[in-house]
C-alpha cells in the first residue's frame, strides 16, 4: 500500500484511474474529464478524502494524470480488445467498471509507457484493486496483466 504522503506519480495514477471509472459510468465529456474540474466538485479537500491531492502538488499531479488518461481514452478500443483476449472464462461485458478502469490504465502503461517499469504498473494495479475493488479482483487483474506483459514487454530492456 502506498504511504500516506504519496508522490506525484502515485497520485496522478490514482486520479487517472478514478477518471477512467467516471468515463465508463457517466456522461461527462472528455474535455471536462481531462480538465479535472469534476475533482474539485466532488472532493472537499480534506486529508481523509478518498483521493486527497495537496494544493502544492495539484498541477504536477494533473499533468501526469492527464497524460495517462488522454492516452488511455485515445486507445480505449485497442486496450479493450487486448483485455478481452486475455480474459479467461469471463466475458468483457461482465467485468465491473472499477476493474475495467484499473485494467485500461494498466494495460495502457504496459503498452505505451516504456518509462514506467511493468512491475510498477502491475503493483499499482494491485494497490488500486485492493483499495477500490472486491477481494477477488486483484487475482484476475494480476493474471491478465502478467499475460499482457509476457506478450508485449517480455523482451523489453531499458538501456
Amino acid at each position: 500500500m502506498h504511504p500516506k504522503g504519496q508522490g506525484i506519480r502515485n497520485l496522478g495514477r490514482e486520479l487517472a484511474f478514478i477518471s477512467l471509472y467516471i468515463y465508463d459510468v457517466s456522461s461527462i465529456s472528455l474535455k471536462e474529464l481531462l480538465d479535472f474540474s469534476w475533482y474539485d466538485e466532488i472532493v472537499e479537500q480534506k486529508e481523509e478524502d478518498i483521493l486527497f491531492i495537496p494544493l502544492k502538488l495539484r498541477n504536477e499531479v494533473y499533468k501526469f494524470s492527464y497524460s495517462l488518461l488522454n492516452g488511455a481514452v485515445s486507445n480505449v478500443a485497442r486496450l479493450d480488445s487486448i483485455i478481452k483476449q486475455h480474459l479467461v472464462n469471463w466475458n468483457f461485458s461482465r467485468v465491473r467498471s472499477v476493474d475495467k478502469a484499473i485494467l485500461r490504465l494498466s494495460v495502457y502503461t504496459i503498452l505505451y509507457c516504456y518509462n514506467i517499469p511493468v512491475e510498477v504498473s502491475i503493483s499499482a494495479a494491485n494497490y488500486l484493486s485492493n483499495k477500490y475493488s472486491d477481494d477477488n479482483a486483484s487475482y484476475y487483474i494480476n493474471g491478465i496483466l502478467h499475460r499482457v506483459k509476457e506478450e508485449y514487454r517480455k523482451n523489453f530492456v531499458i538501456e
